[in-house]
């Protein structure tokens, strides 16, 4: 059996460059992809480097995190802003704080402690870094956008699951191949941006509201980066087709690293894709 694994062409051909060995300690790979199966869920999660940051031999920004506790799956995706050199260390810091702090969370979740604590984590390591705990410098050097989703079941086939952000990283439900965004359209007040108009941690905004979805069988919540975001549009695309019939059901891992790893046009940021779907328990 042959499978042609040239990365799928979205829009017109852009440039091919060689990908450049990323120039950081400690090593941080090109690409991530991890997805399993537990209690009613199928999850898979694909982080791919863009060919920008290839070409020029900056690290995957990007990062995800998953994990299971009480039945319920934890999902978080986080997106290093570009000019803080420290971003990539950032996003995995974020991801790692939201799952431990939810993983040790009990009942009500508070959404504003959780975005909060992801945020002091920054300040914390930029301190230790630097023998100072100031926020500013947590921003310059490591400031990450998050989305983190809790998905609880909610009965045989169905979910609920809980969503916030901060930042452009965002949310749909995938239902029949339409895609339907969990998020409004961002409208941070300014003193929730950090100097370059950017939204992102460790700065948290005033209010934080979850987002609440119902997914049954069939449908697929998906969190992401704006590398893949943007691209998508409203999902009426080459690029909405190619993931709302990948997607459909739950793919090979290295099936959704492929499809990510889509090439074409201007589109060369890191680019990452979680997707939750509920099954019946006797396929999960």
């Amino acid at each position: 059996m042959s499978f042609d694994w040239a990365p799928p062409l979205i829009g017109a051909t852009g440039p091919q460059l060689s990908a450049r060995a990323p120039q950081t300690q400690p090593y941080r790979s090109d690409t991530v992809i991890d997805g399993w199966a537990a209690g009613g869920f199928e999850v898979r999660a694909a982080s791919v480097r863009g060919p920008g940051h290839r070409a020029s031999g900056v690290p995957r920004q990007d990062d995800f995190a998953l994990a299971t506790v009480g039945g319920s799956v934890i999902a978080v995706v986080a997106d290093g802003v570009s000019n803080a050199p420290l971003s990539h260390l950032g996003a995995t810091m974020v991801c790692r704080t939201v799952v431990d702090y939810l993983l040790r969370a009990d009942g009500t979740v508070d959404w504003h402690d959780l975005l909060r604590c992801a945020g002091w984590a920054l300040v914390e390591y930029a301190g230790r870094q630097l023998g100072d705990s100031d926020p500013q410098q947590a921003e310059t050097l490591l400031a990450s956008t998050v989305v983190v989703a809790l998905v609880r079941p909610d009965g045989p086939g169905r979910a609920v699951a809980q969503l916030v952000r901060v930042g452009d990283s965002t949310a749909w439900r995938l239902r029949d191949g339409t895609w339907e965004p969990l998020f409004a359209a961002l409208t941070d007040p300014q003193d929730e941006l950090l100097p370059d108009g950017v939204a992102a941690l460790p700065r948290v905004p005033a209010e934080v509201e979850p987002v609440e979805v119902a997914i049954v069988e069939g449908n697929v919540l998906v969190l992401a980066t704006d590398g893949f975001a943007e691209p998508l549009g409203h999902g009426t695309g080459d690029l909405g087709r190619l993931f709302g019939d990948g997607l459909a059901t739950p793919p090979a891992m290295t099936r959704l690293a492929w499809m990510l790893d889509f090439a074409g046009g201007s589109w060369d940021d890191d680019r990452t894709v979680l997707a939750v779907w509920p099954v019946s328990p006797e396929l999960s």
